[in-house]
């Protein structure tokens, strides 16, 4: 069976030029395969008021700063670089946000989409013409909005397969994007019961000797899921002069992994986490949990490499660029 090459990442947060590093990954690599493992959208939304004269106003990163008209598309490029998005306001508009949740939302998901259609369209001219496939899930921080669309968008070059089973020539990937509860209650998140049934029904219609299993949250209780324990008022608990790290992934993914045994598992959700453990299956079959971790707000694309014959994973190699 010939080997093939994957190239696996997750949590790009809407990060402007990481999610231009993953569409030109193919070529750098030499892949004609990439998956992006969900949470594709960023988290924050910042608005830039016209307060007349040239000026605008605006609070980045927790520090209220005016700027000329000569430094916006400067800033405009900052903040998208870092995955959040901008949106251009007059102070009417900027006041109605502050009262109205709704308002908000919709300014936000405007920018979502308006970046998504980039992204789209960006595939679509550089990968089409060298036959690269870009299979993609939403995960628990992008909103249903953002799921639907993706739905809506799958074509013959980005694919999307949330809880979906598609065919990857001797292989299946098989994808899951939601999380079990976090303590920032993000929009796809849900109880880990419901994901296991979930995760149970679409794993029952594959094949495991040939399943390539997508599921952003990593199972519980492994080195990829580990993030800083917090306080009830979301701090890290520092002990030791070192945060402290406690394991947040998912038990119904382990018990799926545990049950279903497939030929490996690929996973995102905890940044602070990359790295491949193993999973030791019902059958005694030793399952590859594998997490790239991210540093989206830096630019940084972290991926991996992976190398796939005879229904294993033969190699791997974890990439930073």
């Amino acid at each position: 069976m010939a080997t093939r090459s994957i190239f696996f990442v997750a949590d790009l947060h809407g990060s402007e030029p990481v999610l231009n590093k993953v569409i030109n990954s193919a070529k750098f690599y030499g892949v004609d395969t990439i998956v992006i493992g969900g949470d594709i959208t960023g988290k924050l939304l910042i608005p830039i008021v016209d307060i007349g004269g040239g000026r605008y106003s605006l609070e980045l990163y927790g520090v209220p700063k005016t700027i000329e008209a000569k430094e916006l598309e400067e800033t405009k490029k900052k903040i998208r670089g870092t995955g959040s998005y901008w949106t251009l306001v007059s102070r009417s508009e900027y006041d109605a946000m502050a009262t109205n949740k709704a308002e908000v939302k919709r300014h936000f998901l405007e920018k979502m989409l308006e970046h998504l259609q980039s992204v789209y369209a960006k595939a679509e001219d550089r990968l089409k013409p060298n036959g690269v496939k870009l299979y993609i899930i939403p995960g628990n921080d992008d909103y249903v909005e953002v799921a639907e669309y993706l739905k809506s968008r799958s074509s013959d070059v980005v694919v999307n397969f949330e809880q979906q089973i598609v065919e990857l020539g001797e292989y299946q990937l098989v994808g899951y994007g939601k999380s079990n509860p976090t303590p920032w209650h993000t929009p796809r998140e849900t109880s880990d019961a419901i994901l296991g049934q979930e995760l149970r029904q679409l794993t029952a219609k594959a094949d495991p000797s040939r399943t390539l299993l997508i599921a952003h949250a990593p199972p519980v209780d492994t080195t990829i899921d580990k993030a800083p324990k917090l306080t009830a008022d979301m701090k890290p608990v520092v002990g030791g002069g070192h945060m402290e790290m406690v394991s947040v992934g998912s038990a119904e993914v382990r018990r799926v992994i545990e049950e279903f045994e497939p030929v490996a598992a690929f996973h995102g959700h905890i940044h602070e986490s990359p790295g491949v453990d193993t999973v030791i299956g019902q059958h005694g079959k030793k399952v590859p949990v594998m997490n790239p971790g991210s540093q989206y707000s830096s630019g940084v694309l972290q991926g991996i490499l992976v190398q796939l014959a005879n229904g294993k994973v033969k190699g791997y190699n974890f990439t930073t660029g």
